[in-house]
């Protein structure tokens, strides 16, 4: 299994079936806390819906479309991050994440931005990537700001959770900006 060692406690996982099982019971036992900000977590009802998702991750990664990692904490699975989208014709990437709600506040998901922004712009040569994300996500948005990201807009009732309809920020991250945070 392809692994990505960040630092001594935390890793990316290329997706495989056999994380299915404790993708789906991870995913489960924080499905309140998910539902909050995304609206996928009703859609997953038995760990076969997370083997289904899990191929597609693994056939957008093959066409050159997309990059879905488990994000693993101290030998526990805690989340996922992914390039959902790369856009070689605009050469962009957008990303996306999720955390366990027990592992927020730890960096972990700021650290990982870091290590894919940080292969978008250097391995890839990408010039812009993205994250949008619900509006009243404070901690997502705090995670965008740390990284030095600009916001570049909001999209009105552009997703609904639940029963409600939410507001996106976008914000973004360009590589002579990226470049000029790197080496002052």
């Amino acid at each position: 299994m392809f692994s990505w060692q960040l630092n001594d406690e935390l890793a990316l996982l290329f997706l495989q079936p056999d994380m299915a099982s404790e993708l789906f019971a991870l995913c489960q036992n924080n499905r309140e806390y998910l539902c909050q900000w995304l609206a996928w977590p009703t859609m997953i009802q038995q760990p076969a819906d997370y083997v289904a998702f899990i191929r597609h991750a693994i056939e957008q990664f093959a066409r050159g479309e997309g990059l879905t990692t488990a994000i693993e904490y101290q030998g526990e699975l805690v989340g996922m991050i992914s390039y959902n989208q790369i856009d070689q014709a605009l050469s962009k990437v957008t990303m996306g994440y999720w955390l366990a709600e027990r592992w927020q506040g730890h960096g972990i998901i700021t650290r990982a931005c870091q290590a894919l922004i940080h292969h978008a712009f250097e391995e890839m040569g990408m010039e812009k990537v993205e994250i949008s994300v619900a509006i009243d996500n404070e901690p997502s948005r705090a995670v965008c700001e740390r990284l030095g990201m600009q916001q570049e807009g909001v999209t009105r009732r552009a997703g609904r959770l639940g029963a409600r309809i939410v507001d996106h920020a976008h914000y973004s991250l360009l590589r002579d900006e990226w470049l000029r945070q790197r080496d002052p």
